[in-house]
This record gives structure tokens, C-alpha cells and sequence, in this order.
């Protein structure tokens, strides 16, 4: 055999695994996806809650806010009478719960969304809450963890 020939026979062979290697890795990746499409997955809501990011940030708010209030509460009381301590004290005690009550809400609705996307671009038919399953289905639970800390 010539040079020419070993060239040419060498490219088509470069080609031919190339292309191979291509159609492999498309077929594992639409595998990959049609694995989910249709299926019913559940979601351990607890624990993509204490592993969200924004989870420490609110605990950190709520904290911070917490002791400003009882700086200002104790202030406060010094100027009021002893009668309406109990008033005052319960109006800060409902003040912190509703900032609480909001960042809980905002960590919450952002995993009920991710949830919803991910189930989809996976084209699944449902995703419960982990509580409710008994058994079979597809733990979602790292795959919307994935999914919220990505963003």
C-alpha cells in the first residue's frame, strides 16, 4: 500500500469512530431524558428546605431582627406602664413572625417552582411530596437540590 492509501484509509477510519462516538453519545442523552418523561417522582420538601442556600441568609435576618426588636422592646418597656407590657410584648412577637413567616414563604414558593420546571423539561407526569408515597416512584429530591443551587 502507498502512502495516499494509508492516509485516506486512516481518515475514514478517524470518521467513521468519530461519528460512532457522536450517535453513542446522543442516544445515552436522549436515554437520559426519556428515563424521566412520564414517570412520578417525590420530593423530600425537609430536606431540599435545610439544604436551600437562601436558608441560612433568612435564619441570619430573622436572628438579626430578633435582637433589634428585643433592644427596642426593652426600651420600650421602660416607658410604658406595666398594664400594657403584655400588649407591647405580643406586638413584637407578631412583628417577627410575620418576617419569618415571609422568608419561609419565599423559600418555599421558590422550591414549589423549581420543582414545576424541572418536572417540565423532564416531561413527568407527577411529583409528589415524599411524605405520600408508600412506595415506588422516582426520588427527585438531588435533582431539584441540583436544580436550586445551580440558579
Amino acid at each position: 500500500m502507498d502512502k495516499d492509501n494509508i492516509i485516506f484509509i486512516t481518515i475514514v477510519v478517524i470518521v467513521v469512530v468519530t461519528s460512532g462516538l457522536l450517535l453513542l453519545i446522543d442516544y445515552f442523552n436522549l436515554e437520559d431524558k426519556n428515563e424521566l418523561a412520564g414517570q412520578i417522582g417525590y420530593v423530600d420538601i425537609q430536606t431540599v428546605f435545610v439544604n436551600h442556600p437562601s436558608k441560612e441568609k433568612a435564619e441570619n435576618e430573622i436572628n438579626d431582627l430578633a435582637r433589634d426588636l428585643q433592644l427596642e422592646l426593652e426600651n420600650k418597656l421602660e416607658d410604658v406602664p406595666k398594664k400594657d407590657h403584655q400588649k407591647l410584648i405580643n406586638e413584637y412577637q407578631d412583628l417577627l413572625s410575620q418576617k419569618e413567616n415571609k422568608l419561609i414563604d419565599n423559600i418555599i414558593s421558590d422550591i414549589e417552582i423549581t420543582i414545576k420546571t424541572v418536572a417540565e423539561d423532564n416531561e413527568m407526569k407527577l411529583i409528589l411530596k415524599g411524605e405520600d408515597i408508600l412506595e415506588g416512584g422516582i426520588n427527585m429530591t438531588p435533582l431539584i437540590l441540583e436544580s436550586i443551587i445551580e440558579q
